[in-house]
């Protein structure tokens, strides 16, 4: 079985001469099938993510947005074509690399938050640590010093249902930074929240993006973060309909619902 350090050397491209792209999606499909029914939920979608740039990705219903942004994060395999993280191909990976890649690369964060409930926000941040090898002093040292980055250190010991929506996203926030990816995917981080404390949490991703170089995917339909977005995608049909930037944003109602 490969070794934790090979699979570090495997990932740490970042060197090389077109290290500027963290992802590459190309001619990414995706066949779901029921029976002798098929699905094409992606139809051939290419894109490149740079280093740290803050993405967004938009489609209405059905268009397969979701799916694209499971595939790019490693959640799900395509049928064909080839993601890359890091130059390297994930669909080439076993089991146990993508559990790596996973926990390592990428922070996730769900719409729901997905926390534990029984658990302290600080045990909550520090969880992923523990997959990742660190525990005890170290884990708690740097789990607070995360919490403190997205200003929530005074909350350490409290539970997910002792906090707000918007103060258990902070939490989500900093799971997901628990072991420095190069990555942050988002799922609607702002569904659930509050006009206020969405524009909170969106001044924070791009905090974030600024002090830690991270790249920030998010599949959104909340205006305020396309307009902080470097880039914004569409995809309708399976396909990239569209590359815009937000200077150029002119969106239709029927496009984000």
């Amino acid at each position: 079985m490969i070794t934790p350090a090979q699979l570090e050397a495997l990932f740490d491209l970042r060197d090389a001469d077109d290290s500027d792209y963290v992802i590459r999606a190309v001619d990414v499909r995706k066949i779901y099938r029921t029976g002798e029914v098929e699905t094409h939920a992606l139809r051939g979608a290419t894109l490149d993510i740079h280093r740290g740039e803050y993405l967004s990705i938009m489609g209405p219903s059905g268009s397969g947005k979701t799916t694209f942004f499971n595939a790019i994060g490693g959640l799900s395999k395509p049928t064909t074509g080839k993601v890359y993280i890091d130059q390297v191909d994930i669909a080439q990976l076993d089991p146990y690399e993508l559990a790596w890649l996973r926990c390592r690369k990428v922070g996730y964060i769900f719409q729901a938050f997905n926390l534990i409930q029984v658990m302290s926000c600080l045990e909550n941040v520090t969880l992923p640590m523990a997959f990742a090898g660190m525990s005890g002093e170290d884990a708690r040292d740097k789990g607070m010093e995360i919490l403190s980055l997205v200003g929530l250190a005074e909350r350490a010991l409290h539970k997910p249902a002792e906090m707000s929506g918007g103060q258990q996203q902070r939490v989500a926030i900093a799971r997901a930074l628990a072991n420095s990816p190069s990555i942050i995917l988002a799922d609607e981080p702002t569904a659930n929240l509050d006009l206020h404390t969405g524009e909170e949490i969106i001044d924070l991703f791009d905090r974030l993006k600024a002090e830690l170089g991270v790249t920030i995917v998010t599949a959104t339909h909340d205006l305020k973060m396309l307009k902080k977005s470097d880039r914004i995608v569409w995809i309708e049909d399976g396909l990239i309909a569209r590359v815009s930037t937000p200077d150029a944003l002119d969106i239709r109602v029927e496009e984000i619902h």
